[in-house]
């Protein structure tokens, strides 16, 4: 009984997949349909299809978030950087210099 209910439950995950699928697929077709002829002539069913599959597995999610997160960071340090250096420049400014305050991680 219980190698019935698994098999059931396959079933309908493998159903539910196939379902995501097609919703992933219909909205990659209809963003597609925005960019220009000469591009959508590049993006054929199957290579739309096979992205569609691509974003049902969730590490591709997970890697563009740790890229997103990388990519914040860095923005942050490099703008710290920046608000140092011009502080650097300023020291031997004008009486009343404007003095910029780092954003705290």
């Amino acid at each position: 009984m219980e190698r019935y209910a698994g098999a059931l439950e396959e079933v309908a995950d493998g159903a539910r997949q196939q379902e995501r699928h097609y919703q992933l697929l219909s909205a990659l077709q209809s963003l597609v349909k925005e960019l220009p002829s000469s591009f959508q002539q590049r993006l054929s069913y199957t290579t739309l299809s096979d992205l569609a599959l691509a974003l049902l597995d969730g590490t591709v999610f997970e890697i563009v978030q740790g890229l997103l997160e990388i990519q914040h960071l860095t923005e942050k340090s490099l703008y710290n950087q920046r608000l140092r250096l011009q502080n650097e420049h300023r020291v031997g400014g004008a009486p009343g210099t404007f003095r910029c305050r780092p954003i705290i991680l």
